[in-house]
């Protein structure tokens, strides 16, 4: 697998995710809530050979990058810990990280440095624990 990084603006961007960001069965993955993207947006997008497998799409903006909807085909593990490191990694130094989770995705986020700071009925706010000198600490 394959881990792609583009800006919300790329024209290939289009090409790897259209056919899944206008798909009935991913829009209601993603409780029917409509995929977005602009110039000052960053995706994370898995591969193999054939397929995507997923997409985490983050909104950079003073200082934080907020992740509001995204895609794992099949909720397969693998694939959203191989997306959220490669989001972690990449931006932690640079941004602090949020997302609006789905309640049912909230372990795979706990289990790449999410901690959940706020629960609605449907989602979870979570932000990215930040490592200070050698404990963990909330942002």
């Amino acid at each position: 697998m394959n881990i792609i990084k583009l800006e919300g603006g790329d024209k290939r961007l289009y090409y790897l995710v259209a056919h899944l960001v206008m798909n009935e069965e991913v829009l209601a993955y993603n409780l029917n809530y409509p995929y977005k993207t602009a110039s000052n947006y960053v995706w994370f997008i898995a591969a193999d050979d054939d397929n995507i497998l997923g997409f985490i799409p983050a909104r950079l903006e003073e200082g934080q990058a907020k992740v509001n909807n995204y895609y794992v085909a099949g909720d397969d593990s693998a694939v959203f810990s191989a997306l959220l490191e490669e989001l972690v990694n990449t931006l932690s130094l640079d941004y602090e990280i949020e997302s609006v989770t789905q309640l049912r995705h909230v372990p795979y986020f706990e289990r790449n440095s999410f901690s959940v700071t706020f629960y609605w009925k449907r989602y979870a706010k979570m932000k990215v624990l930040k490592i200070s000198g050698g404990e963990e600490e909330r942002i």
